[in-house]
C-alpha cells in the first residue's frame, strides 16, 4: 500500500511573515544570510510533510483548542500549522516571544 503524499500548503501571512524576517536581516547588513535563512525556513516548512504529527498542540489554549500545532525552528521561531488529510496547513511563522 502506498502511503499518501502530504502536501505543505503556506498561507500569505507565513510567506509575508518569512519575507519580514529577511528583510530584518538584510537590513541589519546580512544580505547573504537573509537569503540563506528564508531558504532554510521553506524547507524546514516542506519537512513539515514528513512527519506532520512529530510536533506537539500549541501551549497556548486558544490555539491548541483549534487543533494548531506548533513546531520550534532554531529555538527563535514558530511555524503554527494544522493537518487536515493530506495537506499541512502553515498559518503563521513567528517569534517565539511572540507568542505566549
Amino acid at each position: 500500500m502506498a502511503k499518501k503524499q502530504i502536501e505543505v500548503f503556506l498561507k500569505p501571512l507565513a510567506e509575508r511573515q518569512i519575507t519580514a524576517i529577511a528583510i530584518y536581516i538584510e537590513e541589519k547588513g546580512y544580505p547573504f544570510t537573509a537569503e540563506k535563512f528564508a531558504e532554510n525556513l521553506y524547507s524546514f516548512a516542506e519537512s513539515l510533510s514528513a512527519f506532520p504529527k512529530k510536533f506537539p498542540l500549541c501551549r497556548n489554549t486558544m490555539l491548541a483548542k483549534r487543533n494548531y500545532r506548533c513546531a520550534v525552528f532554531k529555538k527563535k521561531y514558530i511555524f503554527v500549522y494544522k493537518i487536515a488529510g493530506t495537506q499541512v496547513t502553515v498559518f503563521k511563522v513567528i517569534h517565539a516571544t511572540r507568542l505566549k
